[in-house]
C-alpha cells in the first residue's frame, strides 16, 4: 500500500509541474506591444495625423533603416537568424505607427505611438528596438530629440 501512495505522490507532483511549466511557457509566448508616444499638436486635424501616422511607417520600414538597427541591437542573433537583413525582414512585419493619446504629466493630449510587436519573453528587446526607432522618427521629422533633465 505504502508503495502505491509514493507512485500517487510522485504522479501528482509530474502532473503538477507539467502544468505549471504549461502556463509559464504559455504566458512567455503571448502577444505584447511595445511602443514610445511621441505627442503631437491637438490642433492639427484627423486627416493631417493620420497623413503623418503613414508617412512615418513607410520610412520606418526602410530596409536599410531596420538593417542598421538590427545591426545596431544585434536583433538577428536574438531572434537566432541569420542575417541582419533577413531580421530587418521580420522586424518590417512587426513594426507599427498608429494614432492614439498620452495621459499626464500633459494631459490627455492626441500621440503617436511608434512601437513593435512581440512575445511576451521577448519584450525587453521590444522596448530596445522602440527606444531605438525613436532616434530615426527626430531624423525623419527634422527635429532634435527632447532632453531629459
Amino acid at each position: 500500500m505504502q508503495r502505491w501512495i509514493v507512485v500517487g505522490v510522485l504522479a501528482m507532483m509530474l502532473i503538477c509541474g507539467g502544468g505549471a511549466y504549461g502556463v509559464w511557457n504559455y504566458r512567455q509566448n503571448r502577444p505584447a506591444e511595445r511602443w514610445v508616444e511621441l505627442p503631437i499638436n491637438p490642433d492639427r486635424s484627423d486627416d493631417e495625423r493620420e497623413r503623418t501616422a503613414k508617412l512615418l511607417l513607410e520610412k520606418l520600414r526602410d530596409k536599410d533603416l531596420l538593417a542598421k538597427v538590427c545591426k545596431d541591437l544585434s536583433v538577428a542573433g536574438t531572434w537566432g537568424m541569420n542575417s541582419d537583413s533577413e531580421a530587418a525582414e521580420e522586424l518590417s512585419k512587426r513594426v507599427f505607427v498608429r494614432i492614439g493619446e498620452t495621459g499626464p504629466p500633459m494631459g490627455r493630449i492626441p500621440a503617436v505611438h511608434i512601437g513593435v510587436r512581440g512575445k511576451w519573453k521577448e519584450i525587453k528587446l521590444s522596448d530596445q528596438i522602440s527606444t531605438r526607432l525613436m532616434d530615426d522618427v527626430w531624423k525623419i521629422l527634422g527635429m532634435k530629440p527632447p532632453t531629459h533633465q
